[in-house]
């Protein structure tokens, strides 16, 4: 299991490191991607709770990304954590999108099994997952 976790960590990085320069902007773009993903399967009723979780824990590391995520998924979609990353140097602003990231796929993962989680990722983000040696990817 921790080498899935390694596994979609450097799938993360790889995607956030596609535009080392737009941050907030890339950040943004995987999270609109994974939402109707996940939203498809679990429902906003389901997303935004998890969703609200992972800044509220990953807050505490990064207290600036503490902000209402209760409306992750509306029509402004993550406004307020683009607002947050793009206060920041692009260097913290990964290392906080890394870990918001990380929190909300370990815990989904631990919800819903490894192997969905997996197959999320793929269908949300193709060219990201595209472009990661098969070896990489999570199994």
């Amino acid at each position: 299991m921790k080498t899935t976790e390694n596994s979609r960590q450097r799938l993360i990085v790889s995607a956030l490191m596609q535009h080392p320069d737009t941050v907030a902007q890339t950040t943004v773009r995987l999270w609109r991607q994974l939402a109707p993903e996940l939203i498809s399967i679990i429902g906003e009723g389901g997303f935004k709770p998890l969703y609200a979780r992972s800044i509220r824990l990953a807050s505490r590391q990064y207290p600036w990304m503490a902000h209402d995520a209760a409306k992750p998924a509306d029509q402004e979609g993550f406004a307020e954590l683009q607002a947050c990353l793009q206060a920041q140097d692009a260097a913290l602003a990964r290392q906080a999108s890394l870990v918001l990231f990380t929190i909300f796929l370990d815990v989904l993962a631990s919800l819903i099994g490894e192997e969905l989680t997996s197959h999320l990722l793929h269908s949300a983000w193709p060219k990201e997952t595209s472009e990661t040696p098969a070896k990489d990817l999570p199994t």
